[in-house]
């Protein structure tokens, strides 16, 4: 199955989501922030050679923040148990909810996903959240990088699990060069 026919098939969920994020009133963690992860939940499943569940994948991308609309610390726990809530509306199987569930409720920089899912969608939301877009925002509106910053040395190789992303990672970190670049001297 293609992400178009996964984000057609779990459409009501994604729209539920998106509509949640949308009330969400923390910038870094919006609905920008979500396109920004399924972008990069996509790009990670079209080259990984890993047996993995790109439907649970796609839907934690859109379900991974959902939490914040309500609390910031322990949002992961909380996206998890508002997304099995939404599912068991929607008669999902049980065992699929679990996946989906598993799959972002470990997303967190100092947590282990205990899924490959997990890790996807870990490794994808950690990129989005040092990404070229979010330096660009930030410094448009003068918010300060102190905690991106802080991450930058550690993330690479001992937050990110797949090779891939690390070499994303790699690519990312060229793109905010050029913006600081292009930023100082244009």
């Amino acid at each position: 199955m293609n992400f178009i026919e996964i984000e057609e098939k779990h459409k009501i969920l994604i729209e539920i989501a998106k509509s949640k994020m949308n009330r969400v009133e923390d910038k870094e963690h919006d609905v920008n922030h979500i396109n920004d992860v399924v972008k990069n939940i996509k790009q990670i499943l079209d080259n990984i050679d890993t047996d993995v569940n790109k439907e649970a994948c796609i839907i934690g991308a859109y379900w991974h923040d959902v939490g914040r609309t309500k609390i910031g610390v322990g949002h992961e726990k909380l996206s998890a148990t508002m997304l099995y809530e939404e599912m068991q509306k929607l008669n999902y199987d049980e065992n699929f909810i679990d996946i989906c569930t598993k799959a972002i409720e470990f997303h967190k920089w100092n947590m282990t996903p205990t899924t490959v899912e997990g890790w996807v969608v870990k490794d994808a939301d950690k990129l989005a959240w040092i990404g070229s877009g979010r330096w660009e925002s930030c410094l448009k509106n003068n918010q300060r990088l102190d905690t991106i910053l802080q991450l930058l040395p550690n993330l690479r190789n001992d937050i990110l699990h797949f090779d891939y992303t690390r070499n994303m990672y790699d690519d990312e970190i060229i793109e905010i060069v050029k913006l600081l670049y292009k930023r100082i001297y244009d």
